[in-house]
């Protein structure tokens, strides 16, 4: 949780020289690029290096669910920190929805970038599959973030949303289980 939180350090520094941009355009290709390849993008991408700076290497990275969990403390790290960040920023009347929906959302991305670093994990070829979930993570946070910027959808859509990208998260777990039950 700890990398988690001090992922938030390089994410806003990625993010501070567009901040102007995401606050101030109207227009839809701007934010949907601002969207995927700022925001998800970079989010994801220092939250996957957190995680495998922390645990990689560590003999307690042992079996493919492993990457879930600690892809997920480390989303939950980031969240806190970020959400608090938010709370200064706009209030406590952010706080339930932040507290809540986006923590979910941080979760579920992550989760899913770590069903694939916990594949990478035990596989020869981890490269692509350390890929495939940094495409994964930074597709789902992408577009989330755009469709909340936007508010091109109901607030509704969006809480579906996550709880779709929770289903698929389960469903990975479920996955991961097996695929530990196995080795």
């Amino acid at each position: 949780m700890l990398f988690g939180a001090l992922a938030v350090i390089p994410a806003l520094s990625w993010e501070a020289p567009f901040s102007d941009l995401l606050q101030s355009s109207n227009s839809l290709p701007v934010q949907l690029g601002l969207s995927f390849f700022v925001v998800g993008l970079g989010e994801e991408l220092f939250k996957l290096v957190a995680v495998y700076l922390a645990v990689a290497r560590s003999e307690h990275f042992s079996e493919p669910m492993d990457g879930i969990i600690y892809a997920i403390a480390t989303a939950i790290g980031f969240s806190v920190v970020e959400n608090i960040l938010y709370i200064s920023a706009f209030g406590l009347m952010v706080a339930p929805l932040r507290g809540t929906i986006a923590t979910l959302a941080h979760i579920a991305f992550s989760g899913l970038a770590g069903y694939y670093l916990g594949k990478a994990q035990f596989s020869t070829k981890s490269l692509p599959h350390m890929a495939l979930g940094l495409a994964t993570a930074s597709f789902a946070h992408g577009l989330y973030d755009f469709l909340l910027i936007t508010r091109l959808v109901s607030p509704i859509i969006l809480v579906l949303l996550i709880f779709g990208l929770q289903y698929i998260l389960l469903t990975a777990i479920q996955t991961a289980v097996k695929s530990s039950q196995d080795r």
